[in-house]
């Protein structure tokens, strides 16, 4: 104990500034008990699962099988139910986000260290952190997303010299990466091979091996699985079905289309000055950089022609191609270059003054998303007996305050809370064609939000109504 209490006093103020800029951007994770994040109730419903699916306080068991093999990104869930051991199910997600809100940034500052680039630029991530994909709760690929960058900073240096150590600890990150998700884990093999010392044979052995274990799994997955098989038939033809105008147009709404007002542009426009101005006045300083930085140059353009060569969906599978651009704009940062002198001091107490403020306007909203639309939730949810059957139709389902549609799986929280099974449907998407038929008698309860549920005497009753949420009981 006193060990470790001596290296970490030990560290360097550096560190402890960086430290505490990504415990600052971990604030929209934990500002707010229902922050509106879409899929966000679908991933405590799941953890919880793993966690309880045979404890018969939950009575999951009775409608679930559990079957990991249907999908690669199995590792957010699998830490996640560790996690809700001591952490709790919403506190063990709490720790996932804030391992990719604040581990992105502190992942980008080893990878500028191992480029030998700037360490400083990692600030430029933090405007980019609450994006589209963690509003839509897309949360195992963004966690991939830090992993990435940790692993292709142990690239680097396993590249200059391999050891048993860094070439255990990049076999680790490369399979965690895996099995965070393909996306990143693709974005990571690019970088792989373009910083390969291809010149130097005699390390090409050392150098290769730790991938070997991620490659082996990357290969049974693909060529075995019916989920690998899905998406390598998402790049057959390399062809996409969007014109290259909407695809142009398209762009900004993966960037700044995360709220309803301005703000969100504001940050955006305002970071795209930072970066001119630290282009601007970094001419004429001598060029920063290992040569291997070069070679990873070519990351960011990859994304850039995968945005527009894969196709927005393919199977069951959504949202392909729009994860690229914020995958884009995070893998650039290295090649911006930072002025030296009081020139770089101004332009990293702008970008830390841009990144605070971004997480402050972020966190703004998403309380008053908590005080103003998320209403009593938690009330209809103590209603309900656990290890139930819930339907959840979701007809006011929108918000006045970010763009995509928040409320839409609100009934797992149901799950998360108290086992069960819970039925999401697209009820507000198809307004009265989900008939009572279809519902009773199987579900227990069926959980509203809006109005459109009318449900024939001896079926269902009202339990519990408030301004928002309605629980009703099916009738004995």
């Amino acid at each position: 104990m006193r060990q470790t209490v001596k290296r970490w006093l030990a560290l360097r103020p550096s560190t402890w500034f960086y430290l505490a800029v990504a415990f600052v951007a971990t604030a929209p994770a934990w500002i707010v008990k229902h922050p509106p994040l879409e899929d966000l109730p679908l991933h405590l419903a799941t953890i919880r699962t793993l966690k309880s699916i045979h404890d018969p306080a939950f009575g999951m068991d009775k409608d679930l099988v559990l079957t990991l093999g249907r999908t690669q990104y199995v590792i957010y869930y699998l830490v996640g139910a560790a996690l809700s051991t001591v952490a709790g199910v919403v506190g063990a997600n709490v720790l996932l986000l804030s391992g990719y809100l604040g581990g992105t940034v502190l992942a980008l500052r080893d990878l500028l260290r191992a480029l030998g680039r700037d360490e400083r630029l990692c600030l430029l991530v933090v405007p980019l952190l609450v994006n589209e994909m963690f509003v839509y709760g897309l949360f195992p690929f963004l966690v991939g997303i830090p992993i990435m960058f940790w692993a292709l900073a142990t690239s680097v240096r396993h590249f200059e010299r391999p050891t048993l150590r860094s070439g255990a600890l990049l076999a680790g990150l490369a399979l965690a990466l895996f099995y965070s998700h393909i996306f990143p884990f693709g974005i990571f093999g690019i970088g792989f091979a373009a910083m390969f010392p291809w010149l130097k044979p005699s390390r090409w052995i050392a150098c290769a091996a730790p991938l070997v274990p991620a490659v082996t799994m990357l290969a049974w997955w693909t060529f075995f699985t019916a989920a690998g098989q899905l998406v390598s038939g998402a790049t057959e033809g390399f062809e996409s079905h969007r014109s290259l105008a909407s695809s142009i147009g398209d762009v900004p709404n993966w960037f700044i289309n995360v709220l309803r007002d301005d703000s969100d542009e504001i940050v955006t426009i305002a970071l795209a000055l930072l970066v001119v101005a630290a282009l601007g006045l970094s001419l004429g300083d001598p060029s920063t950089g290992k040569p291997v930085a070069r070679a990873y140059a070519l990351l960011p353009l990859a994304c850039v022609i995968l945005y527009f060569r894969l196709p927005e969906g393919h199977g069951y599978i959504w949202l392909i191609a729009q994860r690229f651009p914020i995958l884009f704009a995070m893998t650039a940062i290295p090649l911006i270059p930072m002025p030296r002198g009081g020139r770089g001091a101004l332009v990293t107490a702008a970008a830390l003054a841009l990144g605070v403020g971004a997480t402050v306007n972020t966190c703004q909203h998403f309380i008053r998303y908590e005080r103003e639309e998320v209403g009593a939730i938690d009330d209809a949810i103590d209603e309900m007996e656990p290890g139930r059957r819930v339907c959840a139709l979701i007809y006011d389902k929108g918000s006045a305050i970010v763009n995509n549609v928040p409320f839409l799986h609100y009934g797992s929280y149901y799950q998360a809370a108290k086992g069960g099974v819970v039925m999401f449907t697209f009820a507000g998407y198809l307004p009265g064609r989900k008939s009572t038929g279809q519902i009773f008698p199987y579900y227990d309860y069926v959980l509203t939000r809006g109005s459109g549920f009318r449900p024939p005497p001896g079926t269902y009753h009202v339990k519990w109504q408030g301004p928002r949420w309605t629980v009703w009981a099916r009738d004995t």
